[in-house]
């Protein structure tokens, strides 16, 4: 499982070097912005920015704003270098989000004070166009194609509950034949996401390790967990049909509980309540650690005496959030993606990097060197989708129907 940190590195910086081929900029034509604040407190507000290019692709961009009232300041922001002026507010582009596809969306975020109220800004402006929500329209040289609606089976599958789309079948047993020959261990292994599921009833804990000086407030560590229960849920989902469990699946929805945070400077966390616990420079692979004493990693076995805080303060994931890291990893440890590209994505349907690093937990495979679907792309071939699909959810299951019988299902 430990090789799957270098596979997941190798894949997703592949990746990120296709989606860096673009375009030169031009000016943008159009553009759309979605602002919201997800969390407000006495004071102060943390506010989100989604900006859609409507216009020609970007290579760089700055999107400027001006708040309604003279006491609304922004105080620390990501995805961007703010600066601003009065009420008046500009934040540029960072160096790894600057290309903006014609339709594509980039999320900057910010925390932010104010005294009495806080509006919201009425206008934006992207590269110096104001941002309407309209794109540049032609009208249709010819009519638009209709697709024939798609009628559904009429009859339930029957026999053999594994019954993936016909078209699936080959490349899925290509899959698992690639599966058995790479690992070592296949069968043997005992502790991959599956068996950490199972060990806690149908729950996961996890520990954020902040390998990062950014500082965090108690709204944003609230919306990491947030997230993360969301993300992980779309994993659970692939074993549901209609609601219920395919074969045996005993699951319908796992909770997912944040049990810890460990950094290296207490101040960097701007909280003073107890709900997590935290872990002071610990330093482990050069970066913070969370106890080794609360670990699944480090207790396989479910022996969390050393725990200060006992087995339900245990964690069997590691979230690892790295400043300037680009790409991920994954595996039984959990998984590591870049802090600023996470924090970026708090409100993302999907955060396909950390979907991607998940999906190695259960052990899915990397694809860097083969296609059993060409073309066609699916969230654990690095680069090709950015949500899970149904390749990606059969090959899920199909670890499960080989796993299944150790757990009695």
């Amino acid at each position: 499982m430990r090789r799957r940190l270098v596979w997941a590195l190798a894949c997703l910086l592949t990746a990120f070097a296709v989606v860096g081929a673009l375009k030169p900029a031009y000016a943008a034509a159009g553009c759309r912005v979605d602002y919201t604040v997800p969390n407000q407190w006495s004071g102060g507000f943390q506010g989100s920015v989604t900006v859609t290019n409507l216009g020609d692709p970007l290579t760089a961009w700055t999107l400027g704003f001006t708040f309604p009232t003279t006491t609304q300041k922004v105080t620390q922001g990501w995805n961007a270098t703010w600066t601003q002026s009065g009420s008046v507010v500009t934040a540029t582009n960072a160096g790894w989000n600057g290309a903006v596809a014609t339709g594509g969306s980039v999320n900057v975020g910010f925390t932010g004070t104010f005294t009495s109220s806080n509006p919201a800004p009425a206008t934006f402006t992207l590269n110096g166009t104001a941002c309407t929500g309209v794109a540049p329209t032609t009208a249709p040289t010819t009519a638009p194609t209709t697709t024939p609606a798609t009628t559904a089976p009429t009859t339930a599958p029957t026999g053999d509950p594994w019954n993936p789309p016909s078209s699936l079948v080959a490349p899925l047993a290509a899959v698992w034949s690639h599966e058995e020959s790479t690992y070592s261990n296949l069968y043997g292994f005992k502790n991959y996401g599956w068996d950490q599921l199972f060990a806690g009833g149908g729950a996961i804990n996890y520990c954020v390790r902040w390998d990062s000086t950014a500082h965090v407030t108690a709204a944003q560590r609230d919306a990491v967990a947030a997230t993360l229960q969301r993300q992980y849920q779309k994993w659970m989902d692939q074993m549901l049909d209609n609601g219920s469990g395919w074969n045996n699946w005993p699951y319908k929805q796992v909770p997912v509980k944040v049990v810890g945070w460990a950094v290296r400077d207490r101040a960097q966390l701007e909280w003073t309540d107890t709900s997590v616990d935290i872990y002071v420079n610990n330093i482990r692979e050069d970066a913070p650690q969370c106890g080794e004493p609360c670990g699944r990693f480090f207790h396989q076995d479910g022996n969390y005496s050393g725990c200060p805080g006992g087995a339900t303060h245990h964690y069997d994931h590691s979230l690892w959030l790295t400043a300037g890291f680009s790409g991920g990893a994954g595996g039984d440890w959990g998984q590591r993606i870049g802090s600023e590209y996470y924090m970026s994505n708090l409100s993302a349907e999907n955060v396909h990097i950390l979907l991607h690093e998940m999906g190695h937990t259960y052990g899915l495979d990397d694809f860097y060197d083969w296609d059993p679907t060409p073309g066609q792309g699916f969230i654990m071939k690095a680069g090709s989708a950015t949500q899970i699909t149904d390749f990606d959810k059969w090959m899920l299951r199909d670890w499960w129907r080989h796993l299944k019988s150790r757990y009695g299902r």
